[in-house]
């Protein structure tokens, strides 16, 4: 048989030898068009190249490069080595061209070996591009959850604070309450105590028919029936929580306790020296004002002498020297001393 004619995918084959070229190409196995432009950069560069660099000396954009560049590795005419890393800084493909054979007589084209393994795979879709910085949605939900947690955590510690707090004002409450009670309970026992003494003293006056010492008892059990009321007040609306002053301590100048006899006592107790109220009053531990209405109290009664208008001082008085008059004043032999400072042991 002179001449056999084998049809072949893309290809034409005569007896002897065998030419290669692509069903919408040239005999000589090039691409028309835009394509062949690509074939003659691709087949230039043996060793490889890049879409980029094939686009630059093809003269054509990278679509197209991209474009011709599958139909040559469909056809088998054509390889890419993916290239290395991921993201970013994934290197670009390479792609090379495959060369052709043939076997005469057999009208068979066999196009040769791919340079590696990867050829064999000519339809690879690009890899998914996993650049940085992006945030994946297992990442997300573990966020929310920490985030949901937190206000969790910060709810339920603002609760227990708060009730913390509730409990330590009522524990103050209850101590504050209990020692008030305890500040009037004494209070009352003072007060009772001393009305007491008075009303001992002023009831033994009257056995003994001692007119001057009954009234002065009086006095001082009407002066402490004003302490047992406030006193009485006090406690009742401790009791029923209508209360809302704190007393004062047991030792404080404002205790409820009888003032005159402890004056007169300390004049008594020191009778050659004179003091001013606020003297006594440091002794005492009570206010100036009140030792001084007791001294006008002691004066008024003879129990004391007003020794020194300016400043004002007091002495006892002494019933065999002493004589009081009208304006506060004494005569006598010891009336107008007080020209000096007075010391006394505290």
């Amino acid at each position: 048989m002179a001449n056999t004619n084998t049809t072949a995918t893309g290809t034409t084959a005569t007896a002897g030898t065998a030419t290669i070229a692509p069903a919408d190409g040239t005999a000589d196995g090039r691409p028309d068009g835009a394509a062949g432009a690509v074939w003659d950069a691709l087949s230039a560069a043996p060793e490889g190249a890049t879409v980029s660099v094939l686009a630059e000396a093809s003269g054509t954009s990278r679509a197209t490069v991209t474009k011709a560049l599958t139909a040559f590795a469909e056809a088998g005419r054509a390889v890419r080595a993916p290239g290395e890393g991921t993201g970013r800084g994934r290197t670009p493909d390479v792609w090379a061209p495959v060369a052709q054979t043939a076997t005469a007589g057999t009208g068979d084209a066999t196009p040769a070996a791919p340079a590696d393994d990867a050829a064999t795979d000519t339809t690879t879709a690009p890899e998914a591009n996993t650049g940085t910085g992006v945030i994946s949605p297992d990442t997300l939900a573990t966020a929310m959850q920490v985030l949901a947690d937190e206000a969790d955590r910060r709810a339920a510690t603002a609760e227990s604070l708060r009730k913390a707090q509730e409990e330590e004002a009522e524990r103050r409450a209850r101590v504050d309450a209990e020692l008030r009670k305890a500040q009037q309970r004494e209070d009352a026992r003072v007060v009772l105590a001393d009305l007491l003494s008075t009303v001992t003293t002023t009831l033994a006056a009257i056995a003994a028919d001692d007119d001057e010492q009954v009234a002065r008892g009086m006095d001082e059990v009407a002066r402490y029936a004003g302490s047992v009321r406030r006193t009485t007040r006090a406690t009742t609306s401790a009791r029923t929580g209508t209360g809302t002053r704190t007393p004062r301590a047991a030792g404080d100048r404002g205790a409820p306790s009888p003032l005159r006899p402890l004056v007169a006592g300390h004049l008594n107790a020191f009778p050659d020296l004179e003091f001013t109220p606020g003297e006594i009053a440091k002794v005492l531990d009570r206010s100036s004002g009140a030792v001084a209405n007791a001294l006008d109290t002691l004066v008024g009664r003879g129990e004391a002498v007003l020794t020194c208008e300016r400043p004002r001082r007091f002495r006892a008085a002494n019933p065999t020297t002493d004589r009081a008059t009208g304006d506060g004043t004494t005569t006598g032999t010891d009336a107008g001393r007080g020209d000096g400072d007075s010391t006394h042991a505290a």
